[in-house]
């Protein structure tokens, strides 16, 4: 009995899982006036931020921290470490060991809390009025991450100034192995007319964006103008990615923290934001989370299958359509064809599939839509 038990502990050791999220907590500022503030947070005003206030938003923000339980969780719209500390308290006993907090700007800030040890960490400066990217190293069981946190200038900035915050972050991570690129990018994952979108396709080339783990329908963290979008992002390395444990990717949509819409159901304000703190609500955003090991997965590569037979499955799979064509296309997806003739719908795919054209393709995920299978998580095959 002894022999197995000193047989045992070296696997259980060397094959660590652990977990990494990312959450907007939607302005936490303390109810110390510091000048920093957005009008309707200046501690004592007409708009009612008070300390009664904020421990509601401590409370409420703690309850979603906790049902996250990761292990690694960055945390953007924090204004000081006082703050950060009480977020942390009110977590009881799931409070982490380990805090990052730089702030070298006045107001809102990006920090992290962690299970694991922190042996580095930077900050880099790209634009003065806005945040900084930081770089924070951790050292997982022996395991060294470097996670990059951004918040990046919102929607109302030109892409420009979004492509100086890709452009600077590609400079660093490509000095890296192990790193992984999270939080709020404010850029979506499905590029626009406009080019709003360009950044994060800049980031994630040669990476590893983890939306495109999760159906069409899941894609998003944030609501917009009535627009749903994806613009938090966890994007990893291909050294990291073979340490994902496929399907982890989650958006937490946790019921209590859901409007009746399927919106985050966000901290109100009353008058649109406008008038007085109501101490009702959470965040505008979902968080997001995935999950990884310390070591390498062994990599299953897709089973080749005909089309008729695909269609007996349902959910995750993991099979290769070889040599299949594209016979229709409509705005929401293509048909596709066999040597066989038979025939299967893929909905929203995530390349550009065109008709006539000849693709072998990697089926992740199925689902049923009126009582007909389809096709809704799929990616180009390269052998």
């Amino acid at each position: 009995m002894k022999f197995l038990i000193l047989f045992f502990i070296p696997l259980i050791i060397y094959a660590k899982q652990f977990s990494i999220a990312s959450f907007n907590v939607d302005n936490l500022f303390d109810t110390k006036k510091s000048g920093y503030e957005y009008k309707e947070y200046v501690p004592n005003s007409k708009s009612g931020w008070s300390e009664k206030m904020l421990s509601i938003k401590i409370k409420n923000l703690a309850r979603i921290i906790k049902d996250i339980d990761a292990d690694i969780i960055s945390l953007q719209e924090v204004e000081n470490r006082d703050v950060l500390k009480r977020l942390n308290l009110a977590l009881r006993k799931k409070k982490y060991p380990y805090m990052y907090s730089s702030f070298k700007r006045k107001g809102l800030d990006i920090v992290l809390l962690s299970r694991y040890p922190i042996r580095e960490h930077n900050s880099y400066n790209i634009l003065k009025r806005f945040r900084p990217i930081h770089r924070v190293v951790i050292d997982i069981e022996g395991l060294h991450v470097s996670i990059f946190m951004n918040h990046w200038p919102s929607y109302s900035h030109p892409v420009k100034t979004r492509m100086k915050f890709a452009k600077k972050l590609k400079s660093l991570y490509e000095k890296e192995k192990n790193y992984i690129l999270l939080g709020d990018f404010n850029s979506p994952l499905q590029k626009n007319e406009k080019g709003w979108g360009k950044e994060i396709a800049l980031v994630s080339k040669n990476n590893h964006n983890l939306w495109f783990d999760t159906p069409y329908s899941d894609r998003y963290s944030y609501k917009f103008y009535k627009i749903r979008n994806a613009i938090d992002h966890i994007i990893v390395s291909k050294s990291l990615y073979e340490r994902y444990k496929i399907g982890s990717f989650q958006v937490h949509r946790l019921d209590y923290a859901v409007d009746k819409y399927g919106n985050a159901k966000r901290w109100q304000i009353s008058n649109k934001g406008r008038g007085k703190h109501l101490g009702i609500g959470y965040s505008d955003h979902f968080a997001i989370s995935a999950v990884f090991t310390t070591n390498k997965q062994k990599v299953l590569y897709p089973k080749e299958i005909t089309i008729k037979k695909l269609l007996q499955y349902d959910g995750r799979v993991n099979y290769l359509l070889k040599n299949v064509m594209v016979i229709t296309k409509s705005k929401y997806g293509v048909v596709i064809e066999d040597k066989n003739r038979d025939t299967i719908y893929i909905y929203r795919p995530d390349c550009n599939l065109e008709i006539g054209e000849i693709y072998s393709l990697h089926v992740k995920k199925l689902a049923t839509y009126k009582g007909k299978k389809e096709i809704i998580l799929q990616e180009l095959f390269t052998e």
